[in-house]
């Protein structure tokens, strides 16, 4: 099996310029967290956000689904935040 790499800027690039929903596992009510600051972000930038997290009710002004299993539509990317533990 072939080792996992990155795919290049290019790549990336087109994949952004693609996508339109991003779900966001592990987003946070807390502004002073990285995740809700991305997630901010990707609002800013014209993204549709999808907040998980398994008890906050709405994030940024969007409702949260408590797990990523709840999902009723497909979405773009899925970005993962973790706590570093």
């Amino acid at each position: 099996m072939a080792a996992f790499a990155n795919p290049d800027a290019a790549a990336i690039r087109d994949l952004l310029e693609q996508a339109r929903t991003i779900a966001v596992v592990g987003a946070s009510p807390n502004a002073a967290r990285p995740s809700h600051g991305v997630s901010a972000a990707l609002q800013r930038f014209g993204y549709r956000i999808i907040p998980i997290h398994p008890t906050a009710e709405r994030i940024l002004g969007e409702p949260v689904l408590p797990d990523l299993a709840d999902l009723a539509e497909p979405v773009d990317i899925v970005d993962v935040f973790r706590a570093p533990e």
